[in-house]
């Protein structure tokens, strides 16, 4: 599904290094990758970059971006890409986040929201919005590895990758990606209980996108993830998994295209 090569650029910001990746012509938006990494070939940053000047980085710890020692939750993370739009002067700004990354986003949107003018939320964790005693999602870390693939895609066999046969780089990427991910989002589990009361800050106009196959998180939550916001609205990917970006990449961008070109009334 996933193969976690280098991205072409690198920067540094507050002492921290980090790759990325930077394409196409137009408003800007800045994309945020899942659990699995950014793979700079993933159909969707092409598509998107037609319209878009797409911005994408591994986030820290991911591929071969530092993770600092103080880097503990995706909170820490949220406050990294703070700086980077304050140092990069970006404004009026759409961000994509999935899965992984649009908790990310909401993290980010709810401490302030003055340089985004939109917020696509592709199948996003990152809130705890059940009762105490039930589930808002799957857990992933009861599965090894190599059945992530079938929880993330529609109709997925398992991954039988041989790691050992790829180059030393690629295992290394793949590994600190899997790593990362349990250090921010294991404890708690895929949410920041702090972010129920931050809501009403994520005032950007929002699209919620769930995929009908997605077996990570139910339509109950995505629909209850949308009215959580303060002005956000669902919309369904037909035959998505919970990576809808790559199993329907297609209508992922074209969802965002639109979404992007609906007039929005001045907050």
């Amino acid at each position: 599904m996933y193969y976690p090569r280098a991205l072409p650029q690198r920067g540094k910001l507050s002492g921290l290094e980090y790759e990325y990746l930077e394409k196409g012509e137009g408003p800007p938006l800045l994309y945020l990758h899942a659990c699995e990494g950014l793979d700079p070939d993933e159909a969707v940053l092409a598509k998107l970059a037609r319209h878009f000047h797409v911005i994408a980085l591994a986030h820290p710890g991911f591929g071969m971006s530092e993770l600092p020692r103080r880097f503990r939750t995706i909170d820490d993370v949220s406050y990294f890409y703070l700086d980077v739009l304050d140092a990069r002067g970006l404004k009026d700004l759409t961000v994509v986040g999935s899965s992984l990354g649009a908790w990310i986003a909401l993290e980010i949107a709810t401490k302030d929201c003055s340089r985004i003018s939109r917020i696509v939320f592709d199948n996003p964790v990152g809130l705890r919005l059940s009762e105490r005693r039930n589930r808002d999602f799957v857990d992933i870390f009861m599965h090894p590895p190599p059945d992530w693939t079938k929880l993330f895609l529609a109709g997925a066999p398992e991954d039988d990758r041989d790691w050992s046969a790829d180059p030393d780089d690629v295992a290394l990427r793949a590994a600190r990606n899997r790593e990362t991910f349990t250090r921010l989002a294991w404890s708690p589990y895929l949410h920041n209980p702090a972010l129920n009361w931050r809501l009403h800050r994520a005032s950007a106009p929002a699209l919620v996108l769930w995929g009908d196959q997605d077996k990570v998180a139910s339509r109950r939550y995505a629909e209850a993830y949308a009215a959580s916001l303060p002005n956000a609205q669902l919309a369904v990917i037909a035959g998505a998994g919970h990576f809808a970006f790559h199993d329907k990449p297609d209508e992922v961008a074209e969802a965002v295209l639109a979404f992007a070109r609906q007039p929005q009334p001045a907050r």
